[in-house]
């Protein structure tokens, strides 16, 4: 059984993103404009995966480094 790898994010693009109104995609790692900080399963535009969320809901799940 394969393990799947999480995307981590490091503590200062969280707290860009938290200032900016931006978010990340946890499939691909791709940024977002324009998601709340506590945005969960918006769609992603570069994968098409509902797997963008927002800075503070990414440091909730533990996410950043």
């Amino acid at each position: 059984m394969a393990v799947k790898k999480s995307l981590t994010f490091t503590i200062e693009q969280i707290e860009a993103a938290d200032a900016n109104y931006d978010g990340f995609c946890i499939k691909c790692g791709a940024e977002a404009d324009g998601v709340e900080p506590d945005a969960c399963n918006y769609p992603c535009e570069a994968c098409g995966e509902n797997q963008v969320f927002g800075a503070s809901e990414i440091a909730i799940m533990g996410l950043c480094r």
